[in-house]
């Protein structure tokens, strides 16, 4: 198989994977994202909290109910073993406890390493472009 068609199929394998993430964090459904995410990862979130693998997953939850996560615009760069995802963002949660809703429009850069014949996200870093806390 040569290798733009091995990037291609790469491309669709990672659109999908990045489409169960969102779906998985809308659900709550930490086992999947467990497999989808990187032991190693470096989470850097809107307000530039930082996250590891394990501080990603502390306390067994997220404070807020994802309500929407959508992705757009959507560009990926396989290079061998590692790709880079880059696009935009739209993510609206209301808080758990009724204090308000948050909503984010960022743009998202994200890089993803094969391990194993497995594509996991390693690191993400998100930038508001639009950022509303109610």
């Amino acid at each position: 198989m040569n290798d733009v068609k091995r990037a291609g199929e790469a491309e669709l394998e990672l659109r999908e994977l990045e489409r169960q993430r969102c779906d998985a964090i809308r659900r709550g459904d930490f086992a999947r994202l467990r497999e989808i995410l990187h032991p190693d990862l470096l989470h850097v979130h809107a307000k530039g909290q930082v996250d590891d693998y394990a501080s990603y997953f502390a306390g067994g939850g997220t404070h807020v109910d994802y309500k929407q996560i959508d992705r757009y615009d959507l560009k990926v760069r396989v290079l061998g073993d590692t790709a880079i995802m880059s696009g935009r963002q739209l993510l609206v949660a209301v808080r758990k406890d009724g204090s308000g809703t948050v909503r984010i429009d960022s743009r998202v850069l994200q890089v993803w390493t094969l391990e194993g014949g497995n594509w996991r996200q390693i690191a993400f870093q998100t930038t508001p472009t639009e950022l509303s806390i109610t």
